[in-house]
């Protein structure tokens, strides 16, 4: 039998970005039949390398056990209730987050000393547990059940407690086979962080130094200073404040613990401090002197968070310390989209009632733009490459091991009927350059969301196209974030390629019978070199008018004889052609070999395809290999 292995240690999962369109003509390729939309079962068995060892889980588990309150959280926050916990009133007190317990759980003891007897008699199939607490028991527990050990802090130095939090959620989301509900949990973190970031942005804080502490203490008051290999320190990071207390030495626990006169060290910084209200270390008459009189109290910058606030978990816990941050410095989460969402388009207006959960790609390449924002689409439609593929490998992280179905329809010819029987209750047509009757049609099978009419047919920018599609899933501040991050990466490519600016482009193709395509003004791969700082010959832009593609004879390929010239080609064959053509090779672009073939075939190298999709998810491959090709080209 075949072993599926997991590693937690060494997976990584980059959020990655957005997508867009290709010309009508590759649209009417013939497919195969669409396979079955259900999900692939997670593989069986499947065998996880962790921090004690190596563990085989014969089937996915529905019994578990968690040892600690983290992987309680992880559990709850992919829809699963566990059946056994460890100190669950411990748990309930300290874990804000909004999944409840059920009340049958089973309470196993100590987090310190769990019973294993207790746990045995759950007949649990999966038991999960912090590494450095149940070492000295780890064989025991593992003749109950397979038992996954996680490391507290990570043990690469390379890598943040953040992307140990990550790596674990996503490990446990492989495990009980909910890998695309492990990414929308992530994914909604992410869109509280952004949301986040804009309201710590608007008050002018961004950048501003925080510290984060916990007080405690009967006869003497201890501080716990948070130092920069804690997560919740990390946490509060990703939404624009600065870390204040840096510690030179390791601290295990991700905190350093200092007495009340060490404070006035730290100078005039946001202090969020967790401290009981029963307990209020600070307020002591012998304490409260030293305290009054430190900059950050003086100046308003101390804020009680709470004395439940809980500052190691997960990506739920996560949004709760944001909120109570916010809370804390009078801001507000700026207004996020809620459900029923009413998106305007071509066609008039398209209301979703509520958060989607089954998601069709009927655009071209609108799969990218929904993976990127961490929604799993049910089918994606087929466009060129290999018929039963059609996510490309720059999305397969973000698909996890979900397969969706694939639509093998022409343009111009959509199988209602098949639509249907996927059962949608949303569909993305932004790049199916659909008409108002097929509107029509889908529009009775689930909600449609088309392109607006500010564009022509497969003319959206890909910033709208990932806006749009943000908005109709619920995920705005998300795509806002994705958008601003590849521009600011065009926005890099431009600076250090000064050539780029004011240098004429154009992308070309052959169109059989000596007549060639180009990708005129509205064509999203020509707003790449745009974007770039290319600009496009008047004449071609003339010529395209309000399409988004252009047609020339082959006398005409004076036109093409540019700075710097992209062919997309599908075969060998087509490049030969095009290289032997007499009166191309008369071009000073083909005698100084100013010009760049890419295959877009899908067999060959991914830069092409990557140009082709010119999506969130395929323009980092554009920038990492066709940007330093555009830079050799101009050099010569």
């Amino acid at each position: 039998m075949n072993s599926h292995k997991v590693s937690y240690q060494t997976r990584r999962h980059p959020l990655l970005t957005l997508g867009l369109i290709l010309l009508l003509l590759l649209a009417g390729c013939a497919a195969p039949a669409a396979p079955d939309s259900a999900p692939s079962p997670a593989p069986t068995p499947l065998t996880v390398d962790h921090a004690l060892g190596e563990t085989e889980i014969p089937t996915t588990p529905q019994r578990i056990v968690a040892l600690e309150w983290t992987y309680v959280e992880d559990l709850l926050a992919l829809g699963i209730q566990p059946v056994g916990v460890a100190d669950i009133a411990g748990y309930e007190e300290w874990v804000q987050i909004p999944v409840e317990l059920a009340p049958d759980v089973t309470d196993v003891g100590t987090r310190q000393a769990p019973n294993l007897e207790t746990i045995a008699g759950l007949n649990p199939d999966l038991i999960v547990a912090p590494a450095f607490r149940i070492a000295d028991i780890y064989e025991q527990l593992s003749e109950i059940a397979p038992t996954l050990a996680f490391d507290a802090y990570p043990t690469d130095p390379e890598q943040t407690q953040y992307e140990e939090m990550r790596q674990t959620f996503l490990t446990l989301a492989d495990v009980v086979n909910r890998r695309a509900a492990g990414e929308a949990v992530l994914a909604e973190m992410e869109d509280t962080f952004t949301a986040a970031r804009q309201a710590i942005e608007a008050a002018g804080l961004l950048g501003e130094p925080f510290v984060l502490a916990q007080a405690f203490g009967q006869d003497t008051v201890q501080v716990r200073l948070f130092t920069e290999n804690a997560l919740a320190v990390q946490m509060v990071e990703q939404i624009g404040l600065e870390n204040a207390w840096e510690d030179a030495t390791f601290q295990q626990y991700g905190f350093s613990t200092v007495s009340v006169e060490a404070l006035p060290d730290l100078g005039d910084v946001h202090f969020f401090y967790v401290v009981q209200e029963e307990n209020n270390v600070f307020a002591r008459e012998a304490v409260r002197p030293v305290w009054e009189s430190l900059p950050f109290v003086q100046n308003g910058h101390a804020y009680p968070l709470g004395g439940d606030t809980w500052l190691f978990g997960g990506p739920l816990s996560a949004q709760v310390l944001v909120h109570a941050i916010l809370d804390a410095l009078g801001l507000a989460l700026p207004a996020e989209t809620a459900f029923p969402v009413t998106i305007e388009h071509k066609f008039g207006t398209t209301t979703i009632p509520q958060a989607p959960q089954r998601v069709l790609s009927l655009g071209y390449n609108d799969q990218d733009p929904i993976l990127a924002l961490g929604v799993v689409p049910v089918a994606v439609r087929y466009w060129f490459g290999d018929p039963g593929d059609q996510i490309w490998p720059w999305a397969e992280e973000a698909l996890g091991d979900a397969r969706p179905a694939i639509l093998n329809m022409p343009f111009g010819e959509l199988n209602f009927e098949a639509i249907a029987a996927l059962q949608p209750d949303l569909i993305i047509a932004v790049s199916a350059g659909i008409d108002e009757e097929e509107y029509a049609l889908l529009s009775q099978i689930a909600p449609t969301v088309a392109q607006s009419d500010a564009y022509v047919n497969f003319g959206t920018p890909w910033q709208e196209q990932t806006r749009l599609i943000g908005r109709a899933l619920g995920k705005e501040a998300l795509a806002n974030r994705l958008v601003a991050e590849m521009e600011a990466r065009f926005a890099q490519a431009r600076e250090a390629h000064p050539e780029f600016v004011g240098a004429t482009a154009a992308i070309a193709s052959p169109a059989g019978e000596g007549q060639f395509f180009f990708s005129g003004p509205q064509h999203e791969r020509q707003r790449v070199l745009t974007s770039l700082g290319f600009v496009l010959p008047e004449e071609l832009a003339q010529i395209a008018g309000d399409s988004f593609y252009g047609t020339i004879s082959g006398e005409r390929l004076d036109l093409l004889d540019t700075d710097v010239l992209i062919w997309t080609v599908s075969s060998p064959e087509q490049r030969a052609a095009i290289e032997s053509n007499p009166l191309y090779q008369q071009l000073a672009v083909a005698r100084e070999g100013r010009h760049i073939f890419l295959d877009t075939s899908g067999s060959g190298e991914l830069v092409g395809p990557a140009l082709v999709f010119s999506s969130v998810l395929s323009l980092p491959l554009v920038f990492d290999e066709l940007v330093p090709m555009l830079a050799e080209r101009l050099q010569r």
